[in-house]
């Protein structure tokens, strides 16, 4: 009996028969008690009348009292009265031997052996071939010398009295019957009153774990019922509301974490992926069938174990730094979990820090470039003054040749130590620029013209080509002749001679560029990209012999990016290279 509402009728019904039963039975107790009270009076009564017509005042037996035959006639109505000698033979009326009848024994010897009337027990006795029942009644006639001379014997049907009770019986029966169903009706409505809005809240209730919250549940009544009702709209409205919030903060965390840049993997404690960021997939070059800690940096050729995160204390991070194809990736590692329970799981963060790591090689590499270019002139001004100290100065000739040396190798110290400090001002913002609208048609010209000189002692050939006659550009003529003229030396001095350097203004839409083409040996694919970081030279030994610093092209980039505009390089070993300037209007 699953349903509330069989349970509800089914105590009603339970109650209303136990009560029926109850009931019933005490007022057959009741009537019967009665029935039984009013035959024992009525015996009493008759057993003293009967007394009275056989025991005189004296307490001496009557004479004549056998011929009272309007007792003796062995009925009286319902009753049939005998008259029993001590022995409890009858001896009123006569009857002949072998017809005597049945009488309770038990209460004629109660009767005479403790000289007060007795009252038996209703019994059944067979009579023409139907069992009726009886009460048997006897009274002792006790003499003055306080023996028992004769005993009044009355039967008193008790048929009427049975039929009685069980009419009273089947009416009981059918009223219960009619009680239990009108009750069983009444029981039904009430409890459909009841348990309509609790079935109603049920299916709210599926429909709210399905995701519907928008229906409200009408209330029909102010009683706890309905307060219940009222309740339960309230709840489904703050929690509806509270789904939204929780929704959008959801929305909110996702969209942050898809689009940061940081990777974020969450492990649950057994160390399976439950959550990822694409950042993460491209970080580790994993596809999403990786589920576990294991696999994902197996895949990656890292060792790392997932008990050794998983103990760490709370509120600690580990830190470990990987190498994953060419970028260096740091892990920073953490547990979560409840607030002083055991660790839930394992998040890890995962950042690219492999521009951190080139910038921390070009610093160290920076410093070390910068110290060779200053050790080996110093040596050599060092090792020279030395010579010249220990007498060299006497032979004039080899004096002056030192001293050209030592004058040269200073001379390309004062160089690095300016290019430096040029640079240091450009990353400092440091720099001034006087910015004004030029004609760079004739800024390069009056470069290309200023360096031919340079080009004709290696026998070199170099044109300028410009099919526009005036373009102005708003720029720093000073800086941007300094950047034409680091070009423009780089293709003289790293071609060959008798080599051809063509110098190129063109115009695309609002940008116009200039190019600066040589026929000289070219620059390998592999260090192509790199010509414009400081210290990089792609023949060190050359580079040097011909007074590089290794600095020029660095300080041309810094000073085009502050205008703004691009320098780019092509080239293909074995056919030269060119140098491309992109200024916008």
């Amino acid at each position: 009996m699953k349903s509330i509402q069989w349970r509800l009728v089914f105590i009603y019904l339970t109650l209303v028969l136990i009560v029926m039963i109850s009931s019933g039975t005490f007022i057959l107790w009741q009537i019967q008690n009665h029935e039984y009270s009013k035959i024992n009076n009525e015996l009493s009564d008759m057993a003293d009348m009967i007394k009275n017509a056989i025991i005189s005042e004296d307490g001496s037996i009557q004479p004549g009292w056998k011929e009272l035959n309007w007792f003796w006639d062995g009925s009286f109505g319902n009753k049939k009265i005998y008259i029993l000698d001590a022995e409890g033979n009858i001896v009123i009326p006569f009857i002949e031997y072998g017809e005597q009848e049945q009488w309770n024994k038990r209460v004629v010897y109660e009767a005479r052996m403790n000289k007060q009337p007795s009252l038996g027990s209703p019994t059944l006795i067979l009579e023409r071939g139907y069992a009726r029942e009886y009460i048997d009644y006897a009274y002792p006639l006790v003499l003055p010398n306080h023996q028992v001379q004769y005993i009044i014997y009355i039967r008193a049907s008790a048929q009427e009295i049975a039929e009685n009770i069980a009419k009273i019986t089947n009416i009981i029966m059918v009223a219960s019957l009619w009680a239990l169903c009108i009750t069983m009706l009444f029981c039904i409505y009430f409890a459909k009153t009841l348990t309509g809005p609790i079935k109603i809240l049920t299916v709210k209730a599926k429909e709210m774990a399905e995701g519907y919250l928008d229906h409200k549940i009408e209330v029909k009544s102010n009683d706890e019922i309905g307060q219940l009702t009222g309740s339960f709209n309230h709840m489904a409205e703050e929690l509806s509301q509270m789904i939204l919030a929780l929704s959008s903060e959801k929305n909110k965390l996702e969209t942050v974490m898809t689009h940061m840049a940081d990777g974020i993997l969450a492990f649950d404690r057994k160390g399976m992926l439950i959550h990822a960021n694409p950042a993460a997939y491209e970080m580790l070059r994993i596809s999403d069938r990786e589920k576990y800690f294991y696999d994902i940096f197996k895949s990656v050729g890292i060792e790392l174990r997932f008990n050794d995160f998983l103990q760490m204390k709370p509120n600690s991070i580990k830190q470990h730094i990987m190498m994953i194809g060419e970028k260096y990736i740091n892990g920073c590692f953490a547990i979560y979990g409840r607030e002083k329970g055991e660790a839930e799981g394992v998040i890890l963060v995962l950042q690219d820090v492999t521009e951190q790591k080139e910038l921390e090689e070009m610093r160290k590499e920076f410093v070390a470039n910068v110290s060779h270019e200053l050790r080996t002139p110093l040596t050599t001004v060092k090792s020279y003054t030395e010579t010249l100290l220990d007498g060299a100065l006497e032979e004039k000739e080899l004096a002056a040749s030192f001293l050209q040396v030592i004058n040269h190798e200073t001379d390309r110290m004062t160089s690095l130590v300016q290019d430096l400090l040029e640079l240091s001002r450009l990353d400092n913002k440091q720099v001034q620029f006087n910015m004004k609208s030029v004609n760079l048609v004739q800024l390069v010209a009056e470069s290309v013209e200023q360096h031919q000189i340079h080009a004709l002692k290696k026998h070199q050939t170099m044109t300028f080509h410009s099919n526009i006659e005036k373009i102005f550009v708003t720029i720093d003529p000073n800086r941007i002749h300094q950047v034409l003229s680091n070009v423009i030396s780089n293709a003289i001095k790293y071609s060959p001679e008798e080599a051809r350097i063509d110098v190129n203004i063109s115009q695309k839409e609002e940008c116009v560029r200039v190019s600066v083409a040589d026929t000289g040996i070219g620059i390998p694919q592999k260090d192509l990209a790199r010509i414009f970081e400081r210290f990089y030279r792609v023949d060190k030994a050359r580079s040097r012999e011909m007074g590089g610093t290794g600095l020029g092209l660095a300080i041309a980039k810094e000073i085009m990016e502050h205008h703004e505009g691009k320098i780019w390089a092509q080239s293909e070993p074995g056919k030269g290279t060119t140098i491309i300037m992109e200024f916008c209007k």
